[in-house]
């Protein structure tokens, strides 16, 4: 009787490691899978905000994408990743500056150069 105990616990053991197995290399394959959609789905849109008038970069300003707020660098310049392609209404604010609406439609990574007016 205790040897088909024992058998019957290292069959139980055997069968449920075989499975762990088996759903731990499935998770993996999901999540390679999820990661390289991702990838493939995410641009970067990359610009500098410049004054129109004298050329020079402007620091600080604000640069508004789907409801996100990012900023200008000290040399003007701003990064925003991690954006899916399509079409996003683009505003762009700066204290004494005429604010800037565009639309930018993006089906790859783009650069920009914004021009802001003086008021």
């Amino acid at each position: 009787m205790k040897s088909v105990l024992v058998f019957a616990v290292s069959l139980l053991l055997s069968a449920s490691s075989f499975a762990s197995k088996d759903n731990n290399d499935e998770k993996v394959r999901e999540t390679r899978s999820v990661a390289q959609v991702e990838s493939v789905n995410a641009l970067q849109l990359t610009g500098s905000v410049v004054d129109e008038k004298n050329n020079e970069t402007l620091a600080g300003a604000a640069i508004v994408v789907d409801g996100k707020k990012y900023y200008s660098d000290l040399d003007g310049k701003f990064t925003i990743t991690g954006v899916k392609p399509g079409k996003y209404a683009l505003q762009v604010e700066l204290i004494s500056y005429e604010p800037v609406s565009m639309d930018v439609e993006l089906t790859e990574n783009q650069t920009l150069e914004i021009s802001l007016q003086q008021k």
